[in-house]
């Protein structure tokens, strides 16, 4: 985890969002350029929005802002919410102003460096844990985090891609 991986991820992920709008709005992909959700499908979505973010950017912010002072800490936080953040601002740009259906893609590519992140801040918990304010609860956090992310690659790969392919 560092600012080199980090920026050629989301440099990579631009790059590929650029290609798959493109590619999404001249035909070539099988893919629809607005996401087709049932109402309860979009009541799901609301709620599972909430809960991300509640639980994936409320959460993570308080205990970076609790926990600033460690590096550690601060680096595995700090990395997860700028990549968070990116995301959000990507899928805002790219849903205003290309094929809504992009957040889909973009939401799974992140979704999987998100979970890689939270498997490498494991590690990193493990190998330095003495230099961490509460080494117990980061642990939890992540694994908590990492439980919620997978459900999300889940709920992506089924709801999310079924609605939006041809």
């Amino acid at each position: 985890m560092n600012w080199k991986i980090t920026l050629s991820f989301v440099l990579a992920v631009t790059l590929l969002t650029i290609s798959v709008g493109w590619l999404t709005m001249t035909g070539v992909l099988p893919i629809q350029q607005n996401i087709q959700y049932s109402n309860t499908e979009g009541n799901f979505i609301r709620v599972w929005l909430g809960l991300a973010i509640a639980l994936g950017l409320i959460i993570p912010t308080i205990a970076w802002l609790r926990w600033f002072k460690n590096p550690q800490d601060r680096k595995i936080l700090g990395f997860y919410l700028f990549v968070l953040l990116v995301q959000i601002i990507t899928e805002q740009v790219s849903s205003s102003t290309g094929a809504p259906s992009l957040v889909v893609t973009i939401g799974t590519v992140y979704t999987v460096f998100r979970l890689w992140q939270l498997w490498q801040g494991q590690k990193l918990i493990h190998k330095a844990a003495v230099n961490l304010s509460s080494p117990k609860l980061m642990s939890s956090l992540l694994w908590l985090l990492g439980l919620f992310w997978c459900s999300n690659l889940f709920m992506l790969l089924t709801l999310g891609w079924s609605s939006i392919l041809n």
